[in-house]
């Protein structure tokens, strides 16, 4: 879940991470948030890849939705759906979904991308580490750092610089684990409806429903 919402959250609150950099990764993110915050919706395909001292551990494929603070995202395992009211955590193995409301001033709640768009701008810092070539396409690597201690030491933002738009995402942690998102697929402004934002109760009629609401 961690790994899932910091993905996320690069996409939702690019724009903030501009206040602390160096390198000349100010310009580069300025461009970036100019774009991004201009799209109305995004559609994204990814691939996961999860390693740990130089082994890969597991290899999976996903999908996210972003209109503003809506969110869907579908990953192997689990369905998250949030209308920017209320979080809808779906199992379908065991067919079982927990509810919770959005609350952009819970500090613990992990499903709140509200509450880290506030400090994101005050927690870490940014610095543009190299730019190479990858796959015909000028990448410039940046990272981010947390300013104070945090299991996730360094995120690290790979940009197409002829596109200003983001290929690939990656967290580090201070365990050696380090999860790479692979954008193979990106459409912004596509036509989204709210069903879309929300669990539909009756697709899945026998599904147990815990309420943390």
């Amino acid at each position: 879940m961690k790994r899932l919402m910091i993905f996320l959250l690069a996409f939702c609150f690019l724009p903030l991470s501009a206040q602390q950099t160096d390198g000349g990764a100010t310009a580069i993110v300025k461009d970036l948030a100019k774009k991004y915050e201009g799209f109305s919706s995004m559609k994204i395909q990814y691939t996961l890849k999860i390693e740990k001292d130089k082994k890969v551990l597991s290899t999976s494929t996903g999908n996210l939705l972003l209109a503003g603070n809506q969110y869907a995202a579908e990953m192997a395992g689990q369905q998250l759906f949030c209308d920017g009211m209320t979080i809808w955590n779906y199992q379908p193995e065991s067919n079982e979904v927990s509810i919770f409301n959005y609350d952009p001033m819970d500090e613990d709640n992990m499903l709140n991308p509200a509450k880290i768009l506030k400090n994101w701008s005050k927690i870490y810092s940014a610095k543009l580490i190299r730019e190479e070539l990858q796959k015909n396409k000028m990448i410039q690597i940046i990272d981010l750092k947390p300013l104070k201690m945090s299991d996730v030491y360094k995120i690290r933002l790979f940009v197409d610089k002829d596109k200003k738009q983001l290929t690939a995402i990656a967290m580090y942690e201070t365990d050696n684990t380090i999860s790479t998102y692979y954008i193979d697929k990106f459409v912004s402004n596509a036509t989204v409806v709210k069903s879309q934002f929300v669990f539909d109760v009756n697709r899945h009629p026998d599904a147990e429903v815990n309420d943390m609401r």
